[in-house]
């Protein structure tokens, strides 16, 4: 997994309020509740600044949250401090070992993309399909190649605000179906002008819906279907982020 989260994940909720979390999460439960686990413990993978697990814990589900980026896991547990329906363990989703089986597993804001290789999804979904009841639901999304391809390309992106600012450049590399994202971050120092500048490379790469579904079949995990994100449709050519549904069957 390519990526290390370390000083962005001090900045990354700054960043990152345009993401409409409730809507997300209102979404994510209609899933679980259209597929039969309208309540129970849940996994997710990919928990990052422990947002979508406050959610999900407010709509009555036990949540494990999990996260490879230790930095993420010292906000999460800040965000989530004194939630009893919330626990957040340090492991990387190839090799997860929880003990027991849950009724649910969701990965979203595109974690699964950060895994580069076909193993290492596949040893991801092992896991998943190890720790799943039977018929419990894994729920994930992924960006699109046409996403990587049109919307980024090889985009530059920008946001500045009064004590933090990025630079974000894009590169896809086609043949890979890698993109790299090149951050340049300014954070003000406390209680100073001064602005402080790092740097860090992060890789994500593209999966057909056909690669995934092959990879499921391998793990021991049914398809079910997949939707554009946040509807009832089939995805189309030029879907940028997509969701499936997966379940554990014997």
């Amino acid at each position: 997994m390519a990526t290390s989260y370390q000083g962005f994940a001090y900045v990354y909720d700054n960043f990152m309020d345009n993401i409409p979390y409730d809507e997300w999460s209102t979404y994510l439960i209609h899933l679980f509740q259209q597929y039969k686990v309208p309540k129970g413990n849940l996994v997710e993978l990919g928990c990052g600044t422990g947002t979508l697990c406050n959610y999900m814990a407010d709509a009555g589900y036990q949540v494990i949250g999990i996260d490879n980026s230790t930095d993420m896991l010292t906000i999460a547990a800040d965000k989530t401090q004194g939630n009893p329906h919330i626990t957040l363990l340090h492991q990387d989703m190839r090799s997860l070992d929880l003990g027991t089986e849950y009724d649910g597993f969701y990965s979203l804001c595109d974690s699964l993309n950060y895994l580069l290789t076909p193993s290492d999804i596949l040893a991801a979904f092992h896991g998943i399909s190890v720790h799943l009841k039977k018929n419990g639901i894994f729920i994930f999304d992924l960006k699109t190649t046409y996403f990587y391809e049109t919307v980024l390309g090889d985009n530059v992106f920008c946001d500045h605000q009064k004590n933090c600012s990025y630079t974000w450049e894009n590169s896809y590399y086609e043949e890979e179906h890698i993109n790299q994202y090149d951050l340049t971050i300014f954070t003000r120092q406390t209680d100073s002008e001064l602005f402080e500048r790092f740097c860090e490379t992060h890789y994500q790469r593209a999966y057909s819906l056909e690669e995934m579904i092959d990879l499921l079949s391998c793990s021991g995990l049914e398809y079910v279907t997949s939707y554009e994100a946040f509807t009832d449709s089939s995805p189309t050519p030029d879907s940028e982020r997509i969701y499936i549904i997966a379940r554990k069957v014997e």
